[in-house]
Order: C-alpha cells, then sequence, then structure tokens
C-alpha cells in the first residue's frame, strides 16, 4: 500500500502531524526543505525521510515514489502549494494541505480539470478554520429553508507560531470584501457587529475581513450573501516583529485557549480545541480516510467530501443551533 508523505514536518503542525500519525499506526515518511531539521524528527517517530526543495522537480519525483498522499504542511502556503500540486497531479498522488488561503484555493480551482484528468484530489483546507467553519455552515444552513445569508466569526484566542505569522502576513487579503448577491465587493472595514460565541463572555464587538470562507460557502451552500468577521484576542495577532514572535504555542497554551465558531442563519456555535491542535489532528484524520480509500477527484474541501459529521471525528468538538 502506498504511504502518506508529511511535507513540512519540521514546522511547528507538521511534528503534530507527525507524532499523531504515529499514535494511529499510520505508514507514512516525513518530508522537509533541511535534512538537518529532520535528523531528530525521525528517530522519535521511527520513520524514513525525504529532503526536496518545492522547486526540485527532478528530487520531488523521486521523493514520491511509494506515496500515494502527500499531506502539505509546509508554509508559507503561496510558495508551496503550486510546486505541490503540479507534482501531485504529475505523479497520480492525493493532495490534501492545511492551508486557510485565498490563493491556494484559486489554486485548486485552476487544476482542477486537470486533477480530474489525472484521477488526483486537491483536498484543500484539512485543518483549522477551513474544516471548521465549513461543517459549521453546512450544519445551520441544513437547518434552515432557503437560506439568504451567513454571518461568521471566527474567534482566535492563542497567540499565532512563528510559522503562521509569517503565512498571515503574505497570505491576508489588504480588501475588505463581501459576498453580495452572489459577487465579491468591497466593504467598509469600520462596521462592527456583535457575536456571542456561548462561551460566557457575552457579545463580542467583531470587525470585517476577508476570510476565504467568502468562496468556500459559496460552494458549499450557495447562500450568496456572505459576510466574515473576526473579534480577536490581544495577544492573537503579531504586532511586533515576526522574529520575536515563540517559535510555537505550549501544549498549555493550545488545551487552555480552545476555537469558537458563530454563525449567524439561524443561529449554530461550533465549540472544539485549540486550532493547533485541531489542525494536525483533522489533517491527519483527512489524510487517513484519502489514504484508506475515501476520495474523489477534482477540488475538495472537507465539508464537501466528508460531510458536516467530519468535525465530530475531533475530540471536543461539538455543534449546537441556539
Amino acid at each position: 500500500m502506498a504511504k502518506l508523505l508529511i511535507y513540512g514536518a519540521t514546522g511547528y503542525t507538521g511534528r503534530l502531524a507527525g507524532h499523531h500519525a504515529k499514535i494511529l499506526d499510520m505508514d507514512f515518511v516525513v518530508g522537509s526543505r533541511k535534512e538537518y531539521k529532520l535528523v531528530s524528527l525521525v528517530k522519535s517517530l521511527g520513520v524514513t525521510y525525504q529532503v526536496f526543495e518545492v522547486h526540485e522537480q527532478q528530487k520531488i519525483d523521486l521523493a514520491l515514489e511509494g506515496i500515494g498522499v502527500l499531506l502539505n504542511c509546509a508554509r508559507p502556503f503561496m510558495r508551496t502549494a503550486r510546486p505541490l500540486i503540479k507534482a501531485c497531479t504529475h505523479n497520480s498522488l492525493y493532495y490534501p494541505n492545511i492551508a486557510a488561503i485565498l490563493d491556494s484555493y484559486r489554486l485548486a480551482e485552476q487544476y482542477n480539470d486537470q486533477a480530474v484528468e489525472a484521477n488526483v484530489m486537491l483536498l484543500q483546507g484539512c485543518g483549522c478554520s477551513v474544516a471548521m467553519l465549513g461543517c459549521l455552515a453546512s450544519y445551520a444552513t441544513k437547518h434552515v429553508n432557503k437560506p439568504t445569508s451567513i454571518d461568521i466569526a471566527l474567534y482566535v484566542v492563542v497567540s499565532m507560531s512563528r510559522g503562521s505569522a509569517i503565512s498571515a502576513t503574505e497570505d491576508l487579503s489588504t480588501e475588505c470584501l463581501q459576498r453580495q448577491d452572489g459577487e465579491l465587493v468591497m466593504r467598509e472595514s469600520i462596521n462592527t457587529i456583535n457575536f456571542d460565541f456561548c462561551n460566557d463572555k457575552g457579545g463580542l464587538s467583531s470587525f470585517p475581513v476577508t476570510l476565504l470562507d467568502l468562496i468556500m460557502f459559496w460552494k458549499l451552500t450557495n447562500v450568496t450573501n456572505i459576510r466574515t468577521f473576526i473579534p480577536v484576542s490581544r495577544n492573537a495577532f503579531p504586532s511586533a516583529d515576526i522574529a520575536s514572535q515563540p517559535d510555537v504555542p505550549t501544549t498549555e497554551q493550545r488545551e487552555a485557549r480552545p476555537h469558537h465558531k458563530l454563525l449567524l442563519v439561524t443561529r449554530a456555535v461550533l465549540h472544539t480545541v485549540n486550532g493547533y491542535a485541531f489542525t494536525f489532528m483533522a489533517s491527519i484524520e483527512a489524510a487517513r480516510r484519502v489514504w484508506a480509500g475515501e476520495y474523489k477527484s477534482g477540488f475538495w474541501m472537507p465539508a464537501s467530501l466528508f460531510g458536516q459529521d467530519f468535525i465530530l471525528s475531533i475530540a471536543e468538538s461539538e455543534l449546537m443551533q441556539i
């Protein structure tokens, strides 16, 4: 049986994903751009490894021999997504990734026809907000007859790792957009609304941001009016030099700071573990399902491929209609 390759395995999320795959007794190898970073990791996991840069096509082709699924955890995704999507399409590999950025999804859309022709799956956003919010949106809209609008907020309560901060600075859109009557249009970034996440904090003032859910929810639900918001805790996003950011949140921080999402269609809430913990668990669960044969060719997202109950396979996750 072909193996799973976790690429970007020396990053924070990649390391957690590797250890989780080991716990699940999966047959996998790890990969990175730098060999010296892999040495201690492969010793602790007891697996083999591959080393290649994403622009080294011949090395990639050799590294992918015997691989059936490539889980991309290598940030920043603006640099790694295109060459790895091309490599997976060329080598007939399934490609799940953990990216939650607009450009990665646009790339998957561009390569959809090629992926279908090659019988390759491009599964976008296996971890964190994409999988969370997609399942939440699917859950909430199924309780409404012909929903017309979605307002959704992402409550971030843990500081970013350095890798996430670098990705955020490169990937975050400077335009404040909403989907209105099916079209992406500009909106005022100063108009805030309150969201109650049912976490005993009451209503939290939330400001508009451009999240890729403007694309994702439209595909999942066919709802034509979508707005996205975020209330940010004081230390969630980096305000100083990124180099001064901690390499990783501690285990205590991950466990003490869960994520909360709120969708106003009826009203539905998702409570789950901290985003970093969710990402490595959800990405490996998605990769495990694909590795076991649960896949479709072309561009997919977790909620569209696995259904809204995918979120419930992650520990401490709860969907509620309120």
